[in-house]
């Protein structure tokens, strides 16, 4: 295989534009984003729970929460919820990730999208797997 097919700069640089993205149009982190996200579509009970979602370390979560807490965007007691400040945020967090990947796949085919979908669901299982 060609070594520029294999550098995994080529993914660390979507993930660079994404926050990148999301920080000059939410004007908040991307962990941020990730989080409200989640909290908009379901009902968490724990840091575990959300942390699972999310794929991230229960140290990571429990940081995340504790400044949007203080940004005034979550509450947390007996479940994990967001405010009106934090509803309004995941929503333009949504929108921002939907432009972005709007953007991102012009010119693409149903058929190359579902392709790159498999290929990135092998690619993670793949990581799983060799942990």
């Amino acid at each position: 295989m060609q070594k520029e097919f294999l550098d995994i700069n080529r993914i660390l640089l979507i993930k660079k534009i994404y926050e990148k993205n999301m920080s000059e149009n939410s004007e908040l982190c991307s962990s941020f984003a990730v989080f409200a996200e989640i909290l908009l579509n379901n009902e968490i009970k724990s840091q575990q729970e959300l942390s699972a979602l999310a794929h991230c370390n229960k140290a990571h979560t429990s940081r995340t929460l504790l400044k949007m807490q203080l940004r005034g965007l979550v509450k947390v007691g007996k479940s994990i919820i967001l405010t009106e400040k934090g509803v309004e945020y995941a929503k333009n967090a949504v929108k921002c990730k939907e432009n972005l990947l709007e953007k991102m796949f012009e010119g693409v085919t149903d058929a190359e999208k579902q392709t790159f979908a498999k290929v990135l669901d092998k690619l993670i299982e793949n990581s799983k797997r060799n942990q």
